[in-house]
């Protein structure tokens, strides 16, 4: 349940319609209200007659946040950007935060590719896996299945619920996920097919209520993200799967991104036409999220090329 705000600078009632605009919208908010009450406080040190916001007052909030890290203060600004530009909807004198009031902030991206025999080992060896309760390591296979099949978050997967699922019309019920927002993620028939098998498994450990949860580590027991984590970690080491960065659970959702992309791409249809259907599938906010995995997917077809270069072409030219 969202927690009730309490606004009190000059922009009070905008700030409170603006987060009630947001939620409305379906989502939680709750994270970037609270960096919104950070602004407020500031606002109300400042000299912000008629309700208006000006440059000098953006210049002086990014003065006052220096001390805190990049990726922090790049939230905090995102929020007073979004919430000026609601503003300026309401009265355009008001000014919108500059794009590049901040430094630009380089973020590592991090993914590790894997092919589908690759994933396809993992599910193998986590059938044997030495767990306490006999149907963990089932669970563990079916998680990695899930992940790399539909680009649900770890976490969106470990609180999914039975109710959640429509097997009959092929979708699952994403409640509340990333930035509060609920969506409908649809199922392939192969996918509808295993989830089919592990619920019959299943049934032997857990009841079968609407709350009861989708993934099981013991009898009735829900499976966390550390027992996830770990199981997931020792079978990428014994699958081979290393490097760095090392693979993550996450990486299994950008694997599926770009294997969407990718059979697009062999299938000869529009990717930018197609990308809101991506972005809608995986939750993003906005579809410039989704587009990074069309350089990924790229970037992974040329690293192939230039592997199959030096391993065939290479060699028959020095033979």
């Amino acid at each position: 349940m969202s927690r009730m705000e309490v606004f009190s600078g000059p922009l009070a009632d905008v700030m409170a319609d603006f987060v009630s605009f947001k939620r409305m919208q379906g989502y939680d908010y709750c994270s970037q209200a609270k960096a919104l009450e950070r602004f407020d406080r500031f606002l109300l040190e400042q000299e912000c007659s008629g309700g208006l916001l000006r440059h000098e007052h953006f210049e002086r909030y990014v003065v006052l946040t220096e001390g805190l890290c990049a990726g922090w203060r790049e939230n905090l600004l995102s929020v007073v950007r979004e919430f000026s530009r609601y503003l300026n909807s309401h009265d355009p004198k008001s000014v919108i935060v500059p794009q590049r009031l901040l430094p630009r902030h380089r973020r590592r991206r991090r993914f590790y590719r894997m092919e589908p025999a690759q994933i396809r080992s993992l599910m193998d060896a986590a059938i044997v896996l030495n767990m306490r309760h006999p149907v963990g390591p089932q669970a563990i296979r079916f998680l990695i299945g899930l992940l790399y099949c539909t680009g649900l978050r770890i976490s969106e997967a470990l609180k999914l619920n039975l109710g959640d699922l429509d097997l009959g019309r092929g979708t699952i019920f994403v409640r509340k996920g990333k930035f509060g927002k609920d969506r409908l993620v649809a199922l392939a028939q192969s996918t509808t097919v295993e989830i089919n098998r592990w619920l019959k498994l299943r049934s032997g450990y857990a009841g079968d209520g609407a709350s009861s949860p989708l993934l099981i580590g013991s009898a009735n027991g829900r499976l966390t993200y550390t027992l996830a984590k770990q199981r997931f970690v020792g079978l990428c080491k014994g699958c081979g799967l290393d490097g760095e960065p090392a693979p993550r659970l996450h990486d299994l959702r950008h694997n599926f991104a770009c294997s969407c992309i990718a059979r697009w791409r062999n299938e000869g249809k529009d990717i930018q036409t197609l990308l809101p259907v991506l972005a809608n599938a995986m939750g993003h906010v906005n579809i410039f999220a989704t587009q990074i995995y069309i350089h990924m997917e790229a970037a992974a077809f040329d690293h192939a090329s230039a592997q199959f270069h030096r391993q065939f072409i290479q060699q028959q030219e020095e033979d």
